[in-house]
């Protein structure tokens, strides 16, 4: 069966959510998650792309982009995914696919579901019974919105709501 053909629109917001293959542990140390973020960094500047919310758990990470009218997302996360696998195969000696399938996209309409949806990637470490409020996890953009932002603010940067 041939797979679904994803939908673009120009400029569009994305929530974005990739997974480690078999849900095994591809962001599993601190190394692997900062090695992420400045991959996700890295693209974000090549592409100009707009990063509103992650977060980055062990076996997953979800993120809401907005691309530019230049580039398609399936362009931008072909990049940031195969540049982080090229990574985590060094570093654990590992072969064989990296990440579940297809990431998974949905366009983002309305100024309350993009506000929604940031709220539910940053509860992620909550529901799963991680840390009891979102500021205990260091690993989510709840620290740029909350003014707490620390060493994750040397590593990436959050472009601000332009609605």
């Amino acid at each position: 069966m041939a797979r679904r053909v994803r939908l673009y629109y120009v400029c569009a917001v994305y929530h974005i959510a990739i997974r480690g293959n078999n849900r095994q542990a591809i962001l599993k140390a601190t190394e692997d998650k900062s090695a992420f973020l400045e991959t996700l960094n890295k693209f974000k500047e090549r592409f100009r792309f707009k990063l509103y919310a992650f977060v980055l758990m062990d076996n997953h990470a979800h993120l809401v982009i907005e691309a530019n009218s230049m580039v398609n997302i399936s362009k931008i996360m072909q990049a940031i995914t195969l540049s982080y696998s090229q990574k985590f195969r060094h570093k654990y000696n590992y072969t064989g696919y990296v990440w579940q399938g297809r990431f998974k996209s949905n366009p983002i309409q309305g100024d309350r579901y993009i506000l929604e949806c940031i709220d539910y990637i940053h509860n992620n470490p909550v529901r799963a019974n991680m840390v009891r409020y979102p500021g205990d996890y260091h690993w989510s953009s709840y620290h740029f919105y909350n003014g707490s932002a620390n060493a994750l603010s040397d590593v990436i940067q959050l472009n601000r709501f332009s609605f």
